[in-house]
């Protein structure tokens, strides 16, 4: 289990960590598409979700795409996308109308290598329906924008709070320190080409400064600008 020792959470790291989560959270209407697109995670609800959508026929293939990670190289025996795929097999998704991308370590990995996979397989897809964490969200929007700027694109996550995020694998202290990296990349990528700007309000600036002073900086990006 990703549990480290930590320092006790007070109420005002939970009131700024709500404030990211929020901030961090999109959810579309969502149409019938081509083509459900899972950037996987260490969170397997996320999978059952697509398998949701799926059965609600709201697209009739679903790409699995995630590779291991510094979360999930010590939860899963496979890679994020068969780990996934394994669980739509079992809830009766044919085979034939599963695809998966197992290389990718990072979003712009996902959506690159992604596409590339959907070239080899000759499909023609024009719109997405793309679904990762609730705290993913916004990320994946953004580096939607900019990395697959021709497709049609909706996304969505399960529905859970800050509070029900933890699972088996990763408890609350990590999830926070998860937003506030989640945040950083938001606030950095755009400098470094790999997704599309955000207006940040200076309300979460200054939760995601505070949190970090309060010691949330385990998923903090090294890349540099």
């Amino acid at each position: 289990m990703l549990i480290k020792d930590h320092k006790n959470i007070t109420k005002e790291d939970l009131e700024a960590a709500s404030l990211i989560w929020e901030f961090l959270h999109v959810k579309d209407y969502l149409p019938k598409t081509d083509l459900i697109f899972v950037l996987c995670s260490h969170d397997i609800r996320v999978a059952h979700y697509a398998v949701d959508l799926y059965k609600k026929k709201l697209a009739n293939r679903i790409l699995f795409s995630g590779g291991l990670n510094f979360f999930t190289k010590n939860i899963f025996p496979n890679s994020e996308a068969e780990t996934f795929a394994q669980i739509a097999l079992q809830n009766e998704i044919p085979k034939e109308h599963i695809f998966v991308e197992n290389k990718s370590t990072n979003t712009g990995e996902n959506i690159q290598f992604s596409k590339k996979l959907l070239q080899d397989y000759k499909l023609t897809i024009n719109s997405i329906i793309a679904i990762q964490k609730p705290s993913m969200t916004l990320r994946i929007k953004q580096a939607l924008l900019k990395q697959w700027p021709d497709i049609e694109f909706h996304i969505s996550s399960p529905d859970y709070s800050l509070i029900d995020a933890p699972h088996s694998h990763i408890n609350l202290f990590m999830i926070i320190n998860e937003i506030v990296g989640d945040l950083h990349r938001i606030i950095l990528y755009p400098k470094l080409g790999f997704q599309t700007h955000t207006i940040i309000p200076e309300s979460i600036i200054s939760a995601y400064n505070k949190l970090i002073s309060n010691g949330y900086n385990l998923h903090l990006t090294n890349e540099n600008i």
